[in-house]
């Protein structure tokens, strides 16, 4: 088990540490010249069987950072409360963040009882107990003690090891990964790193991935809970001696991880509690400090609803300036832009903002669903409603998730859920898109006999659904015989050969001089094929009303595919602002008038508006 201190600066956290495990955790001389803790401290010893290690941090309010950076997830909290003094402001604010950082387990210690009268003990104890009501500790032994004289510590020792006995180990159920605090190098050995193992486990010999520099790195050699061992595990106060990378190249807040998951990112949902103790209402946004793991960035907050007051919940949206090795389910801390208070903190929901999406009142309900969900730390949940949604890539769920490839293959639910390739979907969403895909090739076969079927695009268009869905539809719909496909085009199961209303080996002469990056004019198709020009106009005509290829102007035409392509182009010419003839020229190779009726075209289907000189993308395109 490790034990985290916690508590208000010089009410001797450092003392306790010490008279328990004989160690001075304050190693800089800086620490033992103030008499101050300033960075983090660890120590380790036995009770009872249990092997206990100690992060002693700094309790002084300028070096709240490096407290937080001190706390872990599966942690067992030991907050201390100096009897002369009593509950001091950092007492409370770091009783907060243990809170907000989800910790479920700690014991009180009531520290220098030697130094004061016992009707004082008694009222800071009541105080106590008022001040835990609302918290995780509120059950938790309070224990009088000197750590001068060494009162109490016999207590202190058999609590602890009762802790230690009755905290469970979780499952290995994520992929690993370790958040560093420290890094150094020693003569003979290399590089050193240390950190709590956050999620999963890690071996001598792994070979695993340093976040910031994206570089592999190999384990040599593994010390856990101040042991040599073969392995470490969720929980376990970890130091590594790893290959491959030098010790400056490394700092803290980077990240050990599995190579396989975790991508960065920038931007985050957070269901966000305000801490009981800020003084002030937040509104729309606020520059913000934000805390992950060892992280420290600079961010901004963004509220997702009205505006909160201290102690309320509610959704947030927050970007930061670098991006972080972030998952769902981890826990954020947030203080104000003068690093003067604790904001509040928050269980990550997401790993990308909802503000940038479309749809953004069904992505809010669908993040007030995922909260169950990521609380009880159930994936199989959050899958199911995601899948129920939309089209899942299982590969983005797993990363975001962090989940191991064998816990991610265990939670999906055959029964419930479909899977094609690397995609996900709820049966019962795939059986209702396939019903509608259905009912619109079904209405498009009567309507129009002398075509085969529709397009991708033209499907999403005509059934407002997203393209990854319909895909997802119509693959698993041609795997298992509901649908068929010719060339590109969706036709439902029952669809024969079409009865041509055009002459199909003219039509086969035609395409290769029009589906090409130039197509030619209408009269050097006919000099070109001898085919009279009169009729090879007639023959288009029907070949038009079988939807085979696009008129563009009076001499040119154009296949489909070739004009998604162009459509394509002018899409991301768009992205930059507004284009010129010129420029849709140089990107796509064709000469200029080809360019302008082309153009003109999407003018006319209402793709692009032309302003001026320029023209800019305002609609979708379909033929």
């Amino acid at each position: 088990m490790i034990v985290t201190l916690a508590g208000h600066v010089d009410h001797g956290k450092t003392a306790i540490v010490k008279a328990l495990t004989g160690t001075d955790t304050d190693r800089l001389a800086e620490e033992q010249a103030r008499g101050l803790t300033i960075d983090l401290g660890f120590a380790y010893t036995d009770f009872e069987g249990h092997r206990i290690g100690f992060v002693d941090v700094p309790g002084h309010h300028s070096f709240i950072h490096n407290m937080i950076a001190g706390v872990a997830r599966m942690q067992h909290a030991l907050l201390t409360v100096a009897a002369n003094d009593g509950i001091m402001p950092q007492t409370e604010e770091h009783l907060q963040i243990l809170q907000l950082l989800g910790l479920e387990s700690g014991t009180v210690v009531l520290n220098k009882i030697d130094t004061v009268e016992e009707s004082q003990i008694q009222q800071v104890v009541l105080r106590l107990r008022d001040c835990l009501t609302h918290t995780f500790l509120r059950d938790a032994p309070v224990i009088k003690a000197s750590a001068k004289t060494g009162v109490g510590m016999d207590v202190l020792r058999e609590s602890l090891a009762g802790s230690a006995s009755r905290m469970e180990r979780s499952p290995c159920s994520r992929a690993f990964r370790l958040p560093i605090d420290r890094v150094f190098s020693r003569q003979g050995l290399g590089t050193i790193v240390t950190g709590t193992v956050y999620d999963g486990e890690v071996s001598v010999g792994d070979d695993i991935h340093l976040s910031t520099i994206q570089k592999s790195v190999r384990v040599r050699r593994l010390v856990a809970n101040g042991l040599a061992t073969q392995i470490a595990r969720t929980g376990d106060r970890c130091g590594l001696q790893i290959a491959g990378v030098n010790a400056n190249e490394i700092s803290r807040g980077d990240w050990l991880r599995d190579p396989d998951t975790i991508s960065t990112s920038d931007a985050m949902t957070l269901q966000f509690e305000l801490a009981v103790g800020f003084p002030r209402e937040i509104k729309k946004w606020c520059h913000v400090h934000v805390y992950h793991g060892t992280a420290h960035r600079l961010g901004k907050l963004f509220l997702l609803g009205k505006n909160m007051v201290h102690g309320e919940r509610g959704l947030v949206d927050i970007s930061v300036d670098t991006p972080l090795h972030i998952a769902i389910g981890d826990r954020v801390i947030v203080r104000d832009q003068g690093l003067d208070t604790t904001i509040g903190g928050g269980i990550v929901l997401a790993t990308t903002a909802a503000t940038t999406r479309r749809r953004f009142s069904a992505r809010l309900q669908q993040l007030q669903n995922m909260t169950e969900s990521v609380n009880r730390a159930e994936p199989s949940l959050a899958l199911l409603d995601e899948c129920k949604l939309k089209c899942v890539n299982l590969e983005i769920f797993r990363s975001q998730w962090n989940l191991s490839e064998a816990h991610f293959d265990s939670i999906v639910d055959r029964n419930s859920i479909q899977q094609v390739n690397n995609r996900l979907l709820a049966k019962s969403k795939l059986d209702s898109i396939r019903k509608q895909v259905t009912s619109v090739l079904d209405e498009h076969h009567t309507s129009n006999p002398n075509q085969f079927g529709l397009s991708l695009p033209q499907l999403v268009k005509r059934t407002s659904l997203d393209e990854e869905t319909v895909r997802f539809a119509l693959t698993h719909g041609c795997n298992t015989g509901f649908f068929q496909v010719r060339r590109g085009q969706y036709a439902s199961a029952r669809r024969t050969e079409v009865e041509l209303s055009y002459n199909k080996d003219l039509y086969e002469r035609i395409l290769p001089l029009i589906d090409t990056q130039q197509p030619y004019p209408i009269g050097d198709i006919a000099r070109e094929l001898r085919v009279p020009l009169r009729n090879l106009e007639s023959e288009l005509k029907r070949m038009l009303k079988a939807k085979l290829f696009v008129q563009v102007s009076d001499k040119r035409f154009f296949s489909e595919y070739r004009l998604r392509e162009l459509a394509d182009l002018a899409l991301t010419l768009s992205k930059s602002g507004p284009f010129t003839v010129k420029q849709f020229r140089d990107g796509c190779g064709m000469g200029r008038m080809v360019c302008i009726d082309v153009l003109e075209h999407f003018d006319k289907v209402r793709f692009t508006l032309r302003e001026l000189d320029t023209r800019r993308v305002v609609g979708t395109y379909a033929p």
